[in-house]
């Protein structure tokens, strides 16, 4: 009897310390927490600093240090829509529309319904060359379910877990019980849990680490994976360009435009949209800047 009730203390320490974590995890989670909020307000007074000085020079300076300061608050936790669509802001003025393009999007995986994020990443597709392909716009399904815009997808795989447990208690309650309004309970949960299935399938964000972005100036598609296979395309892609990755062959890509042409192209040339396989939002305010 005592070996077991020392063997329970154990486990019992040992689920206690897993749920609240060791303190040295716990103040590194605190310091990361600190660092990204430092480094967050450095970054707005400095793209506030920059929007209102004259000198082009100064401006475009503060805005790119204004854009290292965002993309280091990220890099220390602070992974949210707001920040994203602060960093693609400072990228903007400071003239990168590849690397504000990301940003948008990346806010939009993070927050489909951000309404700042989509504004400037339409505006900014705007300033591209017209012959430039463009994604295209949600299809007849993507309208079906309209409402996945307001939810992640991490928030709908929950959602559809929840759903799928809360059946299946009401399930199990009338049959007990044998009660007619757990069994439409039951159904409505069902009903939840196959709508959230069908919207992560139908996901228009689930290839989105297919999905990316050219980040330097005139990038030169060729016929093959080589500098000397002929040019693809009459005119080199411009920064901005949104663009599918079909191959990944080492140094090179095979790559598709969104109106179906394809090519070859130097994988630093651009930057995916999502290289992470968890891309989650930690929900922590970011001011605005605009």
């Amino acid at each position: 009897m005592s070996a077991d009730c020392s063997r329970f203390r154990t486990l019992l320490g040992v689920a206690l310390l897993a749920m609240i974590g060791s303190p040295q995890i716990s103040d590194l989670a605190h310091a990361q927490e600190e660092d990204a909020r430092i480094a967050v307000q450095e970054a707005v007074e400095t793209y506030t600093f920059a929007m209102q000085s004259s000198d082009r020079g100064v401006r475009l300076q503060a805005f790119s240090r204004a854009e290292q300061l965002f993309a280091a608050a990220g890099a220390s936790g602070a992974r949210n829509a707001d920040l994203q669509t602060n960093l693609g802001n400072a990228a903007l003025q400071n003239e990168r529309l590849g690397t504000a393009i990301v940003a948008y999007r990346r806010a939009l995986l993070l927050d489909p319904g951000h309404a700042r994020a989509r504004q400037n990443l339409d505006h900014t597709r705007g300033l591209l060359p017209d012959w430039v392909p463009t994604p295209p716009e949600a299809g007849v399904l993507d309208s079906f379910f309209f409402w996945q815009r307001a939810l992640s997808r991490d928030a709908r795989e929950t959602l559809a877990a929840a759903a799928f447990a809360a059946a299946a208690l009401l399930v199990a309650a009338s049959i007990l019980l044998g009660r007619v309004s757990t069994r439409w309970g039951a159904l409505a949960c069902t009903l939840v849990w196959l709508g959230m299935l069908a919207s992560l399938a139908f996901d228009p964000t689930r290839d989105a680490a297919r999905h990316a972005v050219v980040v330097v100036p005139d990038v030169s598609a060729r016929a093959a994976d080589s500098i000397n296979a002929p040019r693809r395309f009459s005119e080199p892609l411009p920064d901005g360009t949104e663009l599918e990755v079909l191959e990944d062959r080492g140094g090179w890509l095979h790559i598709q435009l969104h109106n179906g042409r394809d090519g070859w192209i130097t994988a630093s040339s651009i930057e995916r949209i999502r290289q992470e396989s968890s891309f989650e939002s930690n929900r922590a305010r970011v001011p605005d800047v605009f």
